[in-house]
């Protein structure tokens, strides 16, 4: 104690937070709701954090905004074209036309009612093809001689999807992921499967 009875000041301590999770979440839009502030770099694609940035919000927390991770495999290949449908892969890793077409198969299963309100269909198509086509048509997506250009149509649907404009979606349920799961852990039986006889072949010779 000090002379006037007082205690010695003691530091203040701050407490760091980090920011992780999948490209293009919005880990830096809610960093700058946070700091009430324009402070992290947001983009409506993946990988505009290129590098780890310190936010210190001045309230004994400092925010670690980071860029954004995923896994260094996807077994499941329905993973992989839900982040490109929702921009968490950049579109540069997979054809446009192939992540519409994925989202255009689950919206007319899951979300049919979206689809007719957002593009004014009175019945939709049993296709996911037709489905392009039709939406082709209603934006005037054309090439020469008529044709549907699938390519910006592809686009025009993704970039609606992400900016919010088919409604509020949700890309993967538990019921989903219960019977991907399963069909999963058929491929990883077969994997192994092949791999062990792989194996075997490759110690028989060895045996004789």
């Amino acid at each position: 104690m000090s002379e006037m009875g007082q205690a010695p000041h003691i530091r203040e301590r701050c407490g760091y937070v980090a920011l992780v999770g999948r490209p293009n979440v919005g880990k830096s839009t809610l960093i700058n709701a946070l700091a009430g502030r324009t402070i992290a770099k947001t983009g409506n694609e993946p990988a505009v954090t290129k590098r780890q940035q310190t936010i210190d919000l001045q309230n004994g927390i400092i925010l670690r905004d980071t860029p954004g991770m995923l896994w260094p495999n996807l077994e499941n290949p329905n993973t992989g074209y839900r982040l490109a449908t929702t921009g968490a892969i950049k579109d540069t890793a997979l054809k446009h036309d192939d992540i519409a077409s994925f989202a255009g198969e689950f919206l007319l299963q899951d979300y049919p009612g979206n689809l007719k309100q957002r593009y004014q269909l009175e019945t939709l198509p049993e296709t996911d093809y037709e489905l392009l086509q039709l939406i082709g048509k209603k934006r005037g997506c054309l090439r020469a001689g008529g044709h549907i250009d699938i390519d910006k149509v592809a686009k025009i649907l993704l970039t609606e999807i992400r900016d919010g404009m088919l409604g509020r979606l949700t890309l993967e349920t538990p019921e989903i992921m219960q019977q991907e799961l399963i069909k999963l852990a058929v491929i990883r039986e077969q994997k192994a499967a092949k791999k062990a006889l792989r194996k075997n072949k490759r110690i028989l010779p060895h045996a004789r």
